[in-house]
């Protein structure tokens, strides 16, 4: 329950933290805040701060620091700034966005736009 708790909370404290420029909606995924924007391609998430990624290749292996970007296609399609190229599903528990061994995730959240017109359903998990 103690990490329900956790997630609970820091998904209202995301809710209340002020606006990015351009958003007023913002999701928890992977430990860190995203803010959203819409295109007509799809979706847009932005990371509201730095992300630290360790990106395993061996002794070529490296951290890689910054702020990230995910776009959710309309296409089921997702690509990463850092992970690549990938693919994203929606159900009832949330979203996920895969990238081969990593996913990031974003349970009990929607996707929604503020014009209505964004619904993607042929993404389902």
């Amino acid at each position: 329950m103690g990490a329900r708790l956790s997630l609970a909370t820091c998904a209202i404290m995301a809710s209340a933290a002020p606006a990015v420029a351009g958003t007023d909606t913002i999701y928890v995924g992977d430990n860190h805040s995203w803010a959203l924007t819409c295109n007509a391609s799809g979706y847009r998430l932005q990371s509201r701060h730095p992300v630290a990624r360790f990106i395993e290749k061996g002794a070529d292996s490296q951290v890689i620091e910054g702020l990230e970007t995910l776009y959710l296609g309309r296409d089921c399609d997702a690509r990463h700034n850092v992970l690549n190229e990938g693919k994203w599903c929606w159900a009832n528990g949330g979203f996920v966005a895969e990238f081969g061994n990593t996913s990031i995730g974003f349970p009990r959240q929607e996707l929604s736009c503020a014009d209505g017109n964004h619904e993607i359903t042929g993404c389902g998990c």
